[in-house]
């Protein structure tokens, strides 16, 4: 190569390399544009116990700081068994606020008040632009910081029966509520409802008009697909309950309370007894009924078939080594934790209600049965559990309706979309 040729090639290489800087440059201003062009969101919460609502919340914080937005967790209260959850990008507030009881007025109004100034100020000085807030403790004072300043809220209702909880007959807290849910239909920056059911549910009882209709958004819950556990993992778990090999191991998790009706699993699984299965119920999660759920239990001797586990911290793994999932709940919005089975790909049964028949085809990923029916529930719960094969199809199409239609980064993508509707231009500069 002459000297020429050698200095044409120099020239070409600067030319190169100038133009690459131009358009890293480039990519680098439109990240930065993108960045500044995202909202700042806060998941506002109660507690962090482990619930299902709860749950989503942190991983709808840790998801959006994994997506470039400004995350925050805000926790009226204080740490919980969740806090370990939150990543490390997601910026965590605790207002160490507790809610006075309703069963004094004067003292439960000016706490809501109290509530209210501190979440407030806190939100107004981080300067966010959306408050989405989850569970109905939380929904209130997201309404109360609609009057006066200019905070955009979002609530989500996650359940069909959102009005049956605490003194739920009585008829002047039952219409304090509607009213309070109404207002924040009309009131808030939008409404996320967490499945079809909810939103159906909301209009019934509010008897909102077609305009408020549309301020209620269908966000359905979403999990990701984990790896499959390794098999000695499998073993592990299985030997921490007991559970010994050519026995199958049926999970169940819930807060121990009404809703999750665990009394019928125990029937259920005292007649499975009765019939020579041999399964062994692990029930992970805690709740006031805890203490009934344990007499019931050991009164028809069932200590060594049913496992009452607490609160588990790593469910998904014990989810990895179980064979089958149980629902016996007797209403659901839509059930996350029966999503995060099907996710692992366990083959499910459960009663037939809203939210668990918008995700559960019976014959598909499992059996689907009426709701209350201890019977058709053994029966259902037989048949797949002395059929390894069966289980395996129904697992695996669980998964596959999961990573199809359930995904999580389906339902970031569409807060996203609700983000973006309730700022609109808001943001850039602010």
């Amino acid at each position: 190569m002459n000297d020429a040729e050698v200095d044409e090639r120099k020239r070409q290489l600067r030319i190169r390399r100038m133009i690459h800087g131009e358009e890293r440059e480039t990519r680098l201003n439109k990240d930065a544009a993108d960045e500044r062009s995202l909202p700042r969101v806060a998941q506002v919460v109660e507690t962090l116990t482990m619930g299902g609502a709860e749950n989503l919340a942190v991983r709808i914080a840790n998801g959006l700081a994994a997506r470039g937005y400004e995350a925050h967790l805000v926790v009226v209260t204080g740490p919980g068994v969740l806090s370990d959850r939150v990543d490390s990008a997601v910026k965590l507030h605790y207002l160490g606020f507790e809610r006075s009881s309703i069963r004094n007025p004067f003292a439960f109004v000016r706490s809501l008040f109290d509530g209210r100034r501190r979440l407030g100020g806190l939100l107004s000085k981080l300067n966010v632009h959306v408050a989405q807030t989850h569970l109905p403790g939380a929904n209130f004072l997201g309404l109360l910081l609609t009057y006066g300043t200019g905070m955009r809220v979002v609530p989500t209702v996650h359940n069909n029966r959102e009005f049956d909880y605490g003194d739920k007959d009585n008829p002047l807290l039952l219409r304090l509520r509607k009213w309070a849910y109404g207002a924040m239909i009309s009131r808030c920056a939008g409404m996320v409802a967490v499945s079809r059911a909810v939103k159906a549910s909301l209009e019934a009882e509010l008897g909102t008009s077609p305009v408020e209709a549309e301020r209620i958004h269908v966000v359905t819950n979403g999990v990701s697909l984990p790896d499959p556990l390794p098999e000695h993992e499998v073993r592990e778990i299985r030997a921490r309950y007991g559970i010994a090999d050519g026995t199958v191991f049926a999970l169940s998790a819930g807060r121990l309370s009404e809703q999750k009706n665990f009394a019928d699993l125990v029937r259920v699984a005292a007649l499975l007894r009765d019939r020579g299965c041999t399964v062994h119920f692990v029930v992970a999660g805690e709740g006031p009924l805890h203490d009934e759920l344990e007499t019931a239990i050991s009164t028809v001797g069932l200590g060594s078939v049913v496992t009452l586990a607490g609160n588990v911290v790593d469910l998904e793994r014990v989810m990895g080594a179980a064979d089958v999932f149980v629902t016996t709940s007797l209403w659901e919005g839509l059930p996350l934790v029966l999503l995060e089975a099907m996710a692992c790909g366990l083959p499910s049964v459960g009663f037939a209600i809203d939210g668990v028949v918008e995700i559960l085809s019976d014959g598909v990923q499992g059996r689907v049965v009426p709701a209350g029916d201890v019977v058709s529930m053994t029966d259902a719960l037989e048949t797949v559990l002395t059929n390894a094969d069966l289980r395996t199809a129904y697992g695996n199409a669980s998964r596959e309706l999961v990573g199809n239609t359930y995904n999580f980064e389906t339902l970031l993508d569409r807060l996203a979309d609700v983000y973006a509707a309730v700022v609109g231009d808001g943001v850039e500069g602010s």
